[in-house]
C-alpha cells in the first residue's frame, strides 16, 4: 500500500508538472498522420500506397501529407500544396508544376515550360530542366549543394524547418506538435515567434507572421478580411542562408535568393531602384502613384489577395482589411507579386506578366499596377 502511496504521488505531481502544457497544434485521431508498421491487414498504410516506411512513422514524406493530388485542398486537416480543387491556398499548388491543374492560357512561357511556374522540389518528381536554376538565382551564399537532385520542400535544400539541418524529417521535428497559439488571431504574440520550426510562420524558421485558419482559406478562398498576414520591415537586412533578416517572409526568399533582397548594395537606396525593393513602406505621398493602392485615397484603402502587403506589427484580433500607404502597415514583399510553391503563371507570380501593358487603360487596379496605380493611363 505505501508504494502504491508514492506511485499516486508520482502520478499527481506529474499530472501537476504539465497541467500548464498549452494544447499542441495537431488534433485528432493519431491514425490520420502514423502508422505503427505501415500495415493493415496486409495493406500499407501511405498515403501513396507505397510499401515503404517514412521516419517518424508518419503515413508520407512531406508531400506524401501535405499532396496528396486528390481533388480537395484540406485532406482530414492537412492542408494540400498539390491538389485539384479550384480554390488554391495561398503558398500556390505544385500542381500547375506537375500538369494536374492547367496554367495561365495566356503566359506563353508558363505553357511552353510549366517547370518556370514554381519551386521544382524533388518530392514532386518533376526536377528543374533548367541547369540555371541550380544554384539559386540571386544566390549570395554560394549554395552550390543545393542541386536539382536535392531541392526539396525542409532542412538545409529546402524553405520549411530548420535550415543547419540536412534531414527534411530531423529539419521539422516537433513542429507539428508545437504549441502555435501565439501565430493565431487573437493570440498573436510576436515575442514568443520563430525560434524553431514549431513557433515560426508556416514552419518557416525565423518567420513571424499571423496564420489564418485553412478551414477558411479552403472553403472562400482569400479575402480583404481572410488573409495570412506577413511580416515586414521598412529597410532590407541581410539575413544568412539559415536566418532571414528582420524576421520577414521577404528575408526568408533570401536565404536562397540574396540578391534579389537586403542592403543598398543589393537593391539600391532609393528610386531609380537596382532591382524591385521589398520590405520598404509603400510610399504615401500624394506627390507619388502608390497612395491610391488598390483603389484608394490614401487613407484605409481596401487590402488586395491579388497584390498583399506585410506588416511591421502583425494584427492581433482579425487580419486587417485595410492598408495605409506611408505606413508600417504598408510593406512591399516579395510575395505582393510571387507565390510560395507555385503558380499558374511563370516565375511564381500572381498573374501572367508579359501581358501587362503600361498606358492601356485596361487594367486599372489589377495586377501591377494595384500599386503602380498611374501607368495604366488611368488617373
Amino acid at each position: 500500500m505505501k508504494k502504491w502511496s508514492w506511485l499516486a504521488v508520482v502520478i499527481v505531481g506529474v499530472m501537476l508538472l504539465f497541467s500548464g502544457v498549452a494544447v499542441a497544434k495537431v488534433s485528432g485521431p493519431c491514425v490520420n498522420c502514423h502508422t505503427m508498421h505501415n500495415s493493415q491487414g496486409g495493406s500499407p498504410m501511405n498515403y501513396d500506397e507505397s510499401g515503404e516506411p517514412n521516419k517518424a512513422l508518419t503515413r508520407g514524406d512531406c508531400l506524401g501529407c501535405h499532396g496528396q493530388n486528390q481533388a480537395n485542398n484540406l485532406i482530414n486537416s492537412i492542408p494540400q500544396v498539390l491538389h485539384t480543387a479550384t480554390i488554391d491556398l495561398p503558398g500556390g499548388n505544385f500542381a500547375y508544376i506537375t500538369g494536374s491543374k492547367d496554367v495561365d492560357s495566356s503566359d506563353s512561357a508558363a505553357n511552353a515550360n510549366s517547370d518556370c511556374c514554381g519551386h521544382n522540389v524533388v518530392d514532386i518528381g518533376e526536377p528543374e530542366d533548367n541547369s540555371n536554376m541550380f544554384p539559386p538565382p540571386g544566390d549570395e551564399f554560394n549554395q552550390t549543394d543545393i542541386k536539382v537532385d536535392t531541392f526539396t520542400c525542409a532542412g538545409k535544400y529546402g524553405c520549411h524547418g530548420r535550415r543547419d539541418v540536412e534531414d527534411p524529417f530531423a529539419a521539422i521535428s516537433g513542429a507539428h506538435h508545437t504549441d502555435d497559439s501565439f501565430l493565431k488571431f487573437g493570440s498573436i504574440d510576436e515575442d514568443s515567434q520563430g525560434d524553431d520550426p514549431g513557433s515560426s510562420y508556416r514552419f518557416l524558421v525565423g518567420v513571424k507572421g499571423g496564420e489564418e485558419d485553412w478551414s477558411d482559406l479552403s472553403t472562400s478562398g482569400e479575402s480583404s478580411t481572410v488573409h495570412n498576414e506577413y511580416k515586414g520591415a521598412t529597410s532590407g537586412v541581410d539575413g544568412t542562408a539559415t536566418s532571414p533578416g528582420n524576421n520577414t517572409i521577404s528575408g526568408l526568399c533570401a536565404e536562397c535568393h540574396g540578391d534579389f533582397h537586403g542592403s543598398s548594395d543589393d537593391i539600391g537606396s532609393s528610386s531609380p531602384w537596382l532591382r524591385h525593393p521589398t520590405d520598404i513602406v509603400l510610399p504615401g505621398s500624394t506627390e507619388k502613384e502608390y497612395y491610391k493602392y488598390n483603389g484608394g485615397d490614401g487613407s484605409n484603402n481596401p487590402y488586395s489577395v491579388e497584390a498583399p502587403v506585410a506588416r511591421v506589427t502583425i494584427p492581433t484580433t482579425s487580419p486587417s482589411q485595410y492598408v495605409n500607404p506611408g505606413t508600417n502597415d504598408a510593406i512591399v514583399m516579395c510575395l505582393s507579386c510571387h507565390r510560395a510553391h507555385a503558380s499558374a503563371n511563370a516565375d511564381l507570380l500572381r498573374w501572367n506578366y508579359e501581358d501587362i501593358n503600361a498606358g492601356s487603360g485596361t487594367d486599372e487596379n489589377a495586377r501591377c499596377f494595384i500599386c503602380h496605380t498611374s501607368k495604366d493611363g488611368v488617373e
